[in-house]
């Protein structure tokens, strides 16, 4: 195939850039749907991840409640735990007078409505009788 070189513009001379702006339209006016369709996908997509990521946020936040919440009632029991414990051990070295038995029983049935600070109390109060008596002997 012989090319032949003419004098002869393929593009006419009224307005170079206007014709490249006629052309740069065309090609995007036939482009545009297929992009536009990704385009669309991929927003779906974004969408529902963001969607996913608050609904996933939310429900750290609920079990991290749980958590917590259930860490201060294990702590509770704990000191619970040590403190009758450390009373069983009065009874056990006969450290406790009749008198104080009713107040034991008392304190025993008050245990489920106490703050955890109380019973930290008592429990260091029960560790000082105990140490008291153990330091004399």
């Amino acid at each position: 195939m012989r090319i032949v070189e003419t004098e002869i513009n393929d593009i006419p001379n009224l307005n170079l850039n206007e014709e490249k702006t006629n052309l740069a339209n065309n090609i995007i006016s036939y482009a545009y749907p297929l992009f536009k369709k990704d385009y669309q996908n991929q927003i779906k997509e974004i969408k529902t991840l963001k969607k996913s990521l608050v609904n996933k946020k939310e429900k750290i936040k609920e079990e991290k409640t749980k958590l917590e919440s259930l860490l201060k009632d294990f702590s509770k029991k704990d000191k619970e735990s040590q403190l009758l414990k450390k009373m069983g051990k009065l009874i056990q070295t006969g450290l406790i007078q009749e008198t104080m038995k009713t107040e034991m029983i008392v304190l025993l049935k008050s245990f489920e409505h106490m703050k955890e600070e109380k019973i930290v109390s008592y429990l260091n109060e029960t560790i000082r009788i105990i140490s008291q008596k153990f330091a004399k002997t």
